[in-house]
């Protein structure tokens, strides 16, 4: 939430607030573990032990029961007692709000309170059709329902108290007319007011507070885990259902898993628990938050009665302790051993620990603002109806008939916003889907249930069922298939909302439609069919994992998202496909003359352009990203391409865990190129890469020079093996990097020919020449640095020195201060000859050299300078020259000069004399510094 919405809610609190007390109950767990029957006893619903029909998707069971406040008493809801709490909730917020009890007597009185606030004349007009002596029990009813009466962000399902009156469910893909939409805004508006008359006597009685209870059961097949993870919420409790008759190292025989690149494989009972566990911790909003798990052990029945207890006590102990490093060990609150075949008296125990840790947790008795109850209650009561789908246009209605509104368009946003991210609606406010409100999110995952589970359907019918395997083993959904599973008789809601449907999961990035090149090379839709990652079940092949050699072909180092706690929940990576499938073409591979995707479980490969192809691949906790050039003549893999692909990659992956999975964390990593397929022991981390030159891969036992690695995937950030910087000398040039690189070659170039000149010339009396005045005055040269000291002198017993011709800028200053004869200017060595400009001398031109070298040393940050910069520093620079020329005579350094002022300079040599010009400004500050050219 940005800070103005943040703001907006603040300021919505301020006119009035309530406290809200939610419970919600999510069952996980592995298929054929008791979660069902386990809720059925929790509930005190009939159960049939004989029966093992397993949950499809998740079930929800919303407010069989309320809980007390003040006993943590289970309370099952036979009465309309919840149904009274709300509506003296709203008469307690329309009383304030009018200041005296809206509660009124009769049909005209209702009336009245709907029209006492500004509503269109339109609406006006449609309650002046109803006649004012007809009584609500006229109005059309058309079934018997359930009312919703929602406490806050949750639902009450209980029944009418007398009367009873249904809102008509619109079929999305039918045009609500104007008509429609105004008498659904005064039915639900009349509704609720005319249950606040019919129990005026009731509302003024103090009705004990209760917490509104909801449990969710999550199927166990793994087939169903890809649409769990929109539903996993950190403001829930979690009970985590286990058998205890299977052993922790169990094979998991009925229930085949499809995870990554590796495709289908049997797992251990640990391994399930630690997937729920890690999925449940992705969904923390801080580090160091707790989502409480309580460990509930069922199959009591089949342990041996004499040794049940140590059995029990042994089975937590162990799978505590090989949880024990794992970071979702803090999520365990408690263990509870059942016996689902009998109502066991644990029940009551889990029940009690339900309620005291559902009130110690942060959003118990959060604050909301009041004015949205009526909205909230007026969308629960449309829900109720059965009506799945309803436009922003009557909500918008519905809100401005009401006496206490949303007033803002802001704040009606972000009332939608939030009740979608706590599960109550999907609504979406992007251009194409905001105008449509899913009122059950259960409605969008029976949606996808139907998809996943039509094999036994379309069992029934053999001509679509080559579609049928075609859509499992390639994740291929055409508009034939879904046809055919969303008929008109079978799932006429899925058939009569089938384009937003649709239009939803590809928002969610659920399916996706593939993108294609048209006859002139652009991305264009392919319309003629989606694509659903997570349906994948075809392990990828060898070839693509491994590639074999190819002499017309060259990758990139792999670049590895590598996910902390090593979890990676798979429906981030198939979400992550989805958005990929939108972006690029996947690529295509012929196959007996038919042409099939190359898009497996765990693994995609996309055509980024003619030459480029990028392989997306998913192992364990990391997501692997290779990009591969065919050429002739030039096959390597562009590093602009190579850094798009990544700032996509990361932009999308963030997005995902933002919206499934906050807990989750990454780090970038290159696989050691050592190995030309996938390898999960030899991954280095990027951040050791940019700061060490070499890096030893300890699994191949081999060195990697870092900026060939990294150069691929990152700009600006990389070394060479001596430790400087690399840039990029592809990277384009500007006029005012060439205007730094002109002055950097006058002064390494020109300038330095005239301090070696100058040191030459200028041998101090008695020596010979310069090397013998250099080796008799080492003690005036102690603070040279190593490389210097290599350069002066290379004999290691310091009886030679070096040659003059290979002294930098630098060194030459040094050694003309120091051991030269060259007399000092006015002002002294090493201070701003600026400041006396009348000094001609020639250490004072030594000293304004060193001067400019200092300055424009430090534009090699950027490797910038402007044109009037440069043609001060150009004239300065010149006249300098001509002053020392004057002394020693000429040496055709200002012809030298002029010629360099216009001279060509290639980003390669920009590079390297930015380089020499950062290391004089290192020496200078006496610091270390990674400079960047281009930024």
């Amino acid at each position: 939430m940005d800070s103005n919405y943040i703001q907006l809610y603040k300021k919505a609190l301020d006119d009035g607030k309530e406290k809200i007390y939610n419970i919600r109950v999510m069952v996980v767990g592995q298929f054929g573990v008791g979660k069902t029957t386990l809720i059925k006893r929790l509930l005190g619903q009939q159960v049939d032990i004989a029966e093992r029909k397993s949950t499809e998707g998740i079930d929800v069971h919303k407010h069989c029961f309320k809980i007390s406040l003040n006993k943590g008493k289970w309370i099952q809801q036979h009465d309309n007692s919840d149904q009274l709490y709300t509506l003296h909730r709203l008469n307690k917020l329309l009383s304030v709000q009018h200041q005296k009890p809206v509660i009124r007597k009769g049909q005209d009185d209702i009336e009245e309170v709907i029209c006492q606030r500004e509503i269109t004349s339109e609406l006006r007009a449609t309650k002046s059709n109803v006649p004012s002596t007809t009584s609500v029990s006229d109005l059309e009813v058309q079934s018997s329902t359930q009312l919703s009466i929602t406490s806050g962000d949750e639902i009450h399902h209980v029944k009418h108290l007398e009367k009873e009156t249904v809102i008509a469910a619109v079929p999305l893909s039918d045009t609500t007319s104007s008509e429609s939409e105004e008498k659904k805004t005064k039915d639900a508006m009349m509704e609720i007011l005319r249950l606040l008359n019919e129990n005026a006597d009731k509302l003024v009685k103090d009705i004990e507070k209760y917490a509104a209870l909801s449990i969710c059961d999550f199927a166990g097949q793994f087939a169903f885990y890809t649409t769990h993870q929109m539903f996993l919420t950190s403001r829930a409790i979690y009970i985590l259902v286990i058998d205890l008759s299977q052993q922790i190292t169990d094979l998991i025989q009925d229930d085949k898993c499809f995870l990554d690149a590796d495709g289908i494989k049997l797992r251990q009972v640990f391994d399930m628990i630690q997937i729920w566990m890690n999925s449940i911790h992705s969904s923390v909003q801080s580090p160091d938050a707790i989502v409480p798990i309580i460990l509930v052990g069922t199959h009591v029945d089949k342990l041996s009665e004499k040794s049940r207890k140590e059995v029990i006590d042994k089975y937590f102990k162990e799978l505590r302790y090989m949880l024990r490093e794992k970071p979702t060990i803090r999520h365990l609150v408690d263990d509870i051993a059942i016996d689902n075949t009998q109502p066991d008296p644990m029940l009551e125990e889990l029940k009690k620990r339900i309620f005291e840790i559902s009130s110690q947790q942060p959003h118990w008795g959060e604050e909301r603002p009041a004015r949205w109850l009526p909205l909230e209650q007026a969308i629960m009561t449309l829900k109720a109806s059965g009506t799945k789908v309803v436009t922003l246009s009557l909500i918008e209605e519905i809100n401005m008939s009401g006496s206490v509104k949303i007033e803002d368009r802001n704040e009606l946003d972000l009332f939608l916003k939030l009740h979608h991210d706590i599960g109550t609606i999907i609504y979406f406010s992007v251009e194409d889907l905001r105008e449509k409100i899913v009122l059950d999110p259960q409605w969008m995952i029976d949606a996808l249930k139907s998809l996943i589970t039509a094999e036994t359907f379309i069992r029934k019918n053999p001509a679509i069922t080559s579609k049928l395997h075609e859509f499992i083993k390639t994740g291929k959904l055409t508009h034939e298939l879904i046809d055919v599973i969303w008929t008109k008789e079978n799932n006429p809601e899925f058939h009569d909302n089938k384009d937003h449907i649709l239009r939803l999961m590809e928002q969610l990035n659920i399916i996706a439609t593939p993108r294609i090149f048209s006859e002139e090379g652009q991305v264009i839709k392919e319309d003629c069919y989606f694509l659903a990652p997570c349906m994948l079940q075809q392990e990828t092949p060898e070839e693509i994992i491994s590639p074999k050699p190819n002499t017309q072909m060259e990758s990139s180092p792999v670049l590895c998202y590598v996910f902390t706690g090593k979890f990676l929940p798979s429906a981030i990576f198939h979400r992550l496909v989805a958005a990929c499938i939108v972006h690029w073409p996947v690529a295509k591979k012929k196959k007996e003359h038919i042409e099939e995707n190359l898009i497996f479980c765990g693994c995609c490969v996309f055509q980024l352009d003619e030459q480029h192809k990028l392989t997306l691949l998913f192992r364990e906790h990391v997501i692997f990203l290779r990009i591969t050039r065919m050429g002739i003549k030039d096959k390597t893999p562009s590093s602009k391409l190579c850094i798009e692909v990544r700032e996509f990659i990361t932009t999308n992956l963030l997005k995902i865990i933002g919206y499934l999975g906050k807990g989750l964390k990454f780090e970038y990593f290159i696989q050691c190129p050592e190995y030309n397929g996938i390898c999960i022991n030899s991954l280095i981390p990027v951040s050791r890469l940019k700061e060490e030159a070499e890096v030893h891969c300890e699994f191949h036992d081999n060195m990697i020079e870092s900026y060939k690695v990294l150069d691929f995937w990152f700009e600006n950030q990389v070394k060479n093996i001596d430790g400087q910087d690399k840039y990029d000398v592809d990277a384009p040039i500007t006029q005012e990097h060439i205007n730094h690189a002109r002055l950097c070659n006058a002064l390494t170039t020109v300038c330095s020919s005239a301090l070696r000149e100058i040191l030459l010339t200028y041998v101090p009396i008695p020596y010979k020449d310069i090397y013998m005045a250099i080796l008799a005055n080492k003690g005036k040269l102690n603070g040279l640095n190593k490389d210097q000291v290599k350069l002066v002198f290379p004999d290691p017993q310091g009886l030679t020195t070096g040659k003059v011709e290979e002294f930098d800028i630098s060194l030459l200053y040094t050694i003309i201060r120091n051991v030269s004869s060259v007399p000092t200017p006015s002002s002294g060595w090493g201070n701003h000859q600026t400041d006396n400009p009348r000094d001609s001398t020639l250490g004072a031109s030594v000293e304004r050299i060193r001067l400019y070298r200092n300055e424009i040393s430090g534009h090699s940050v950027d490797g910038k300078i402007n044109q009037q910069e440069f043609e001060d520093y150009w004239a300065e620079i010149d006249e300098v020259l001509r002053e020392i020329e004057i002394v020693i005579g000429n040496h055709g350094y200002l012809e030298d000069l002029e010629k360099r002022k216009n001279q060509a300079i290639t980003p390669h040599e920009a590079c390297e004399l930015q380089k020499t010009f950062q290391e004089y400004k290192k020496q200078t500050e006496g610091k270390q510094f990674l400079i960047a050219f281009f930024i």
